[in-house]
């Protein structure tokens, strides 16, 4: 365990932390930001002596609480499982004192631990079971004393008085109060609900142990409260579930189906009921959701004020050497599942709304990081239950814990929240960016809304900060924003599709692994997009729409639809799929240049196709405009959808008709057209996009020699000429760089599989054309040139440039 010096210069005792508003930390200084090299070194040489310090501290504490503690001396035994110490089974309490082997010496520093790092906590937890279930013998009268069983509740009150009773161990036969864990007597009365009623109550203080009871007791009150929201979720929803409309998209991939419901009215009813009952149970459930939230936020500051805190400058044995059993409580627990629903939400909206459970959140966050024994619920994959009676119930053995299982058998591993965390942090940071714009548009409401959002992406930030700050100081490396296949693996992979076992596939998922990492860490930046003029204006000679920033420089979009647009692209930081990468402009974001890399068993696959597209003053009441750039300079029609010219065509963006439902709305998003251009233009047989040419068919020998044309204007024109040194300075060098560093290989073996059947490929002569999709037909009547290029010898000199180029 490294001892750290506290770094919050106020602290606030848990007892004092309002029930309604988790305790912030205050932002710190650049002083703070910055420890130097020696005091790293010297917060690493303390973790020598943490041990003998936390026993220090808790003889200072016994002494000062023996005085308030009833004279009574007896032998305990007391067998509190795998976590107990050699010299932890035989406890004896004289004159008053706490235990000492049981408030350091059945808590062990995790460095010191064997944990097996596979093993579900079920399993060391049921070895363990006595420490929270087992009866106890009175240390007075000798009589049993049974483990309390209780139903704790979340109130105003932390530590909640329900959870705080159960620590206490009362004896009626002697009229005595003790300790859950140690036994030791206490001066409580047995009715004792902690400091609530008694400022003299020392229980939930009293040692190591009973801090762990605490922390169960809390987590199973927190489970128990899960599962009973889960069961009326379900009830509700099934009691009004809504009839579904199955909305397709038309022929040829144009559309974009959007899906959605419809609401069927009871039939029979007078005019306007179905309206009031649609209302009243809208009402009901906003009510019974802010009423979740609150309780949520409860048993979040609970958890939080049972949670080892090393910072404290009153910091005690349990806080510097914790019990073991805490990282598998949390672990067996829900609560890992909630965090990651909370911070899987994309919502800006909803973070605002929900302001006070992220700040909770934010706060139990920080806290799990402090610790060496909890910070691996934070940044370690979690076990993910197929189903779950709750830690309690487990615990008194009422009911099971079924974990999911993959194909081999193996216990499913969940993303660590960590990796949720950082992108809800990347998406604040894009937030932040655009936020300057939305305090000044003369809507108040905007504007404070803007403001509570500015705030609390701010604050996740500075978690953030926090966070690596005590990552570091642990020794925990920070993590990528994911570390696993992303739903769109299959896109950009071929190393799912590898037969038989070995080295040479799981080699190939790691790299199609270390690619996606790269996707995302690359996927979504604030770039310098325009050029300085003399006169202090701004130009974009690179960009299509040029003429549209400039007509519209002077213009203002209404404050809800600025809004609306910062929020979109805070959104999109950390929602686009793999192989797609975003650049907006630092000064005008609605100026974007757009990245697309053809998806594996494509003719596209490896090619890199840039757009630009500008969002209008009336967006998102009209659709974004979209232009490929990606032509070889108006040579190439790569796709029905895809002209030489470089208009898009697509009915999402209104180049294209289409039923209603794949009309534009201003429910719409960007991010849906980029999905819709990865999935339904760029595929695997495009011929057929075309209208009138059929179901797609891949025996037909038009769609055969078309993909055998795209395949070689795609090397030529999406690989090859991202490859010269004139982009190795430009926007797009980073991409570049990952892509075909990364997946050079994979895509060379694409290259030498397209060569077999397309012999043009290593004979490449430059055939520019009018309208027959930009010399793509084998039939072309232009007479190619006599110089032709091998561009397999041409891709591997630009893959030994892009390897030379700087690093970004």
């Amino acid at each position: 365990m490294v001892s750290r010096k506290r770094r919050v210069s106020n602290p606030v005792s848990d007892a004092s932390v309002s029930p309604g508003r988790p305790m912030k930390r205050p932002r710190h200084s650049q002083d703070d930001e910055n420890d130097d090299l020696a005091a790293i070194l010297a917060q690493i040489k303390q973790q020598e002596d943490s041990e003998a310090l936390a026993r220090q501290l808790q003889e200072e504490w016994n002494n000062e609480a023996a005085e308030d503690r009833v004279e009574g001396s007896s032998d305990i035994h007391l067998d509190v499982g795998p976590f107990a110490s050699s010299s932890g089974r035989q406890l004896r309490s004289s004159g008053g004192s706490i235990p000492q082997n049981v408030a350091a010496g059945t808590s062990h520093n995790a460095s010191s631990s064997n944990l097996n790092e596979d093993e579900t906590p079920d399993i060391p937890l049921a070895q363990a079971r006595h420490l929270f279930t087992g009866d106890r013998q009175c240390p007075g009268c000798k009589g049993k004393l049974k483990s309390p069983r209780g139903y704790p509740t979340f109130s105003v009150h932390t530590p909640a008085p329900s959870v705080v009773s159960l620590l206490h161990l009362p004896c009626k036969k002697c009229k005595k109060n003790h300790c859950r864990s140690c036994l030791a007597v206490l001066t409580c009365d047995l009715t004792c609900k902690g400091t609530f009623k008694n400022s003299k109550c020392v229980v939930e203080r009293c040692c190591t142990n009973v801090r762990a009871i605490a922390l169960f007791e809390v987590l199973g009150a927190f489970d128990r409260l899960s599962i009973g929201e889960k069961e009326t979720s379900a009830a509700r929803a099934a009691a009004h579930r809504p009839s579904k409309v199955a909305h397709t998209v038309g022929p040829g991939g144009t559309g974009y189906g959007t899906g959605g419901v419809e609401y069927n009215p009871p039939k029979n009813t007078r005019r306007g009921a179905a309206a009031v009952s649609v209302d009243t149970r809208s009402k009901q459930a906003q009510n019974s959701a802010e009423h979740w939230d609150e309780l949520v936020v409860r048993a979040f500051t609970n958890i939080t004020t049972f949670l080892p805190d090393p910072d404290s400058e009153n910091a005690q044995a349990f806080d510097l050497i914790p019990h073991e059993s805490l990282r598998h409580l949390l672990s067996l627990s829900l609560l890992p599942e909630l965090l990651g629903s909370l911070l899987r939400n994309d919502s800006v909206n909803d973070w605002v709304a929900r302001s006070e459970i992220y700040y909770a959140t934010l706060q139990l966050l920080r806290r799990l990081a402090d610790c060496e024994l909890t910070v691996g619920v934070l940044i370690d994959p979690q076990w993910e239950k197929n189903k779950t009676c709750g830690i309690e119930g487990w615990m008194w053995e009422e009911g099971e814990i079924v974990w999911d299982k993959t194909k081999d058998k193996r216990v499913s591993r969940t993303v660590p929240l960590y990796s949720h965390f950082k992108k809800v942090v990347k998406q604040s940071e894009a937030f932040l960016l655009g936020a300057s714009q939305l305090l000044d548009g003369g809507d108040a409401d905007v504007e404070s809304m803007a403001i509570k959002a500015t705030s609390l992406c701010g604050d996740m930030i500075a978690a953030r900060d926090d966070i690596v700050r005590a990552m570091n100081v642990l020794g925990k490396s920070d993590l990528p924003l994911s570390d696993g296949p992303s739903q769109a693996y299959s896109l950009y992979s071929s190393a799912g599709k590898a037969k038989g076992k070995g080295k040479g596939r799981d080699s190939a998922e790691e790299l199609e692994r270390s690619y996606l990492r790269e996707c995302e860490q690359l996927a979504f930046k604030h770039a310098t997009l325009s050029v300085a003029l003399s006169n202090g204006g701004l130009s974009y000679p690179t960009f299509h729409y040029a003429a549209d920033v400039l007509q519209t420089a002077a213009a203002t979009r209404t404050p809800k639809d600025r809004f609306h647009l910062v929020k979109e692209l805070a959104t999109m930081a950390t929602s686009l799929p793999p192989g797609v990468w975003v650049r907006v402009d630092e000064v005008r974001n609605d100026v974007i240049k757009i990245m697309i890399a053809g998806p594996v068993g494509t003719p596209y696959e490896g090619g890199l196709f840039e757009f630009d597209c500008f969002m209008p003053m009336t967006y998102p009441h009209s659709p974004p405009l979209m232009h490929l750039r990606t032509t070889g300079g108006g040579r190439v029609r790569f796709n029905p959808n895809l002209y030489n010219e470089g208009k898009v065509c697509l009915s999402l963006l209104g180049t294209w008709p289409g039923r209603p439902e794949e009309q534009w709305s201003s429910t719409s998003t960007l991010l849906q057209v980029l999905v819709s251009i990865q999935s339904m233009i760029l595929i695997d047989l495009p011929y057929f996009n075309e209208p009138g040419y059929g179901t797609a068919n891949k025996s037909n020998m038009s769609s055969i020699a078309y993909n055998k044309n795209i395949c070689l204007q795609t090397l030529k024109w999406a690989m090859v000429e991202w490859m010269q040194d004139t982009h190795k300075d430009g926007l797009w060098a980073d991409v570049i760089t990952s892509h075909f560093t990364i997946r050079g290989a994979a895509i060379r073996r694409t290259i030498q599989t397209w060569a077999k059947t397309q012999p043009r490929i290593q004979k490449y002569s430059d055939v520019k054309s009018g309208h027959d999709y930009g010399g793509l037909n084998d039939n072309a009547t232009n007479a190619p040139s006599t110089a032709t290029t091998d561009l397999i010898s041409e891709y591997d000199l630009g893959i030994e440039r892009v390897k030379a180029w700087p690093a970004g």
